[in-house]
């Protein structure tokens, strides 16, 4: 059974899509009450590029259908909304929240496990929550890709003593496609998809500055960072997405463009 969003009111479909559009406020109390379950629960995010994954792949969408909570992360998914006629409050980013929501398991004596990033990353997030929140408890800390592929060698101990809230970092759609494998496991109340936040916080991705990030421009950061890499994601990706929302308003059309 899906869990019941505290802010129904908030609830949209976004070409297909089921999100929540809710300020920071309101999601952190979702992540709050979400710890207070008896789980599994599962927290996701869409941007731009998720969205066109997700009309691209019906597997994509339909993993992003079954988690209990997507919250919207990017200025595209805001405009997008506004084509739409829709409201939307600011985006939420991981990467900005993170603290808030360890402030919150340090607090409620609620455990956290981190599972991604490249070699490094995780342990060095552990590192700087740890110093940052005293009491915070970090029970587990894997990093991701390399590690994946010797599952057995580590789930063990995860699935021994398991952490309240497990941050997922594999990017779409490896981290849903993992929790949905695993979300039987026993005593993880909440999964959370957090994409490349262990990259961000670890060092080896840099994020835009913040007056680009409040103007909706961290996408021309990015691919001014990793154009090779990225071209194809904004620069063909971006305005399909607006007209797949243009055809929505339009035309009633939600298809595959």
């Amino acid at each position: 059974m899906r869990w019941n969003v505290p802010y129904p009111e908030t609830e949209m479909n976004l070409l297909g899509v089921r999100i929540h559009r809710l300020t920071r406020t309101e999601l952190l109390d979702c992540f709050e009450k979400a710890l207070d379950q008896t789980g599994p629960l599962h927290f996701a995010y869409l941007n731009v590029a998720v969205s066109n994954q997700a009309a691209d792949q019906p597997e994509i969408h339909q993993l992003l259908s079954s988690a209990d909570l997507v919250y919207v992360d990017g200025a595209g998914i805001q405009l997008g909304c506004r084509i739409l006629g829709e409201w939307c409050p600011a985006r939420n980013t991981a990467a900005d929240f993170l603290p808030q929501v360890m402030e919150i398991c340090a607090r409620r004596k609620k455990t956290v496990g981190f599972l991604g990033g490249t070699p490094g990353g995780a342990a060095h997030l552990r590192e700087q929550m740890v110093a940052a929140f005293p009491g915070l408890q970090i029970t587990f800390c894997k990093d991701g890709y390399e590690d994946l592929r010797q599952e057995g060698a580590w789930i063990g101990p995860l699935q021994l003593a398991p952490p309240d809230l497990l941050l997922v970092g594999l990017g779409v759609p490896a981290q849903e496609k993992w929790i949905d494998a695993h979300r039987d496991s026993p005593g993880i109340r909440l999964y959370w998809s957090v994409g490349a936040l262990f990259e961000y916080h670890g060092g080896s991705l840099s994020r835009c500055p913040d007056w680009m990030g409040r103007s909706g421009l961290e996408w021309l950061y990015r691919l001014w960072i990793e154009p090779r890499r990225l071209w194809k994601r904004y620069l063909i990706g971006n305005p399909r997405f607006l007209l797949r929302c243009l055809c929505s308003r339009w035309l009633g059309r939600v298809g595959m463009l």
